[in-house]
């Protein structure tokens, strides 16, 4: 008989040696740095905003008409059918080998055009698509390989009642 209670016995230490090493091992990784622990920030009052994303583009503008400069002379999101559309975009920064870009897609983005310059040190460039027909469009221009302008616009067919003449 005392044989069997010394191996129950030994059973029950193991068995509890084990549960307290798995224990520990749970709490050791919590406390880790750097380990996840889920945290109430919905009092939590925020002293700092932060940007979602960094700012290539101090503005860009979506026309049918140039300036004397070059650049989009007025905004705007609506073109009719055989007008060109031109995006120009002004970076805030243009670093020696930058390349920016215009991709032009339909709506359900597909590329209909794409277009990349060597920026070579300028701020300012100017993008632009014709033949467009009628529909939804969107584009995006690249400060290098980054998003820096997404705008959508529509193309409309002719007019009703307006007949060729010929």
């Amino acid at each position: 008989m005392p044989k069997y209670a010394t191996v129950a016995l030994c059973a029950l230490a193991l068995i509890a040696c084990r549960q307290s090493e798995t224990n520990s091992t749970t709490a050791t990784a919590a406390s880790k740095p750097g380990a996840n622990q889920p945290t109430d920030m919905s009092h939590a009052k925020l002293k700092e905003v932060i940007d979602k994303a960094p700012r290539f583009v101090d503005h860009a503008a979506l026309g049918s008409a140039l300036g004397p400069d070059g650049t989009v002379a007025k905004d705007s999101d609506s073109f009719d059918a055989g007008e060109p559309v031109y995006l120009t975009m002004v970076f805030l920064q243009s670093p020696p080998g930058l390349q920016a870009a215009a991709v032009w897609m339909t709506a359900d983005k597909k590329t209909v055009h794409t277009e990349r310059k060597p920026m070579n040190g300028a701020k300012i460039a100017t993008f632009s698509v014709t033949g467009l027909k009628a529909g939804r469009y969107k584009v995006q221009g690249y400060w290098g390989g980054n998003i820096a302008a997404e705008r959508e616009f529509e193309v409309k067919g002719a007019e009703k009642g307006k007949r060729k003449k010929g």
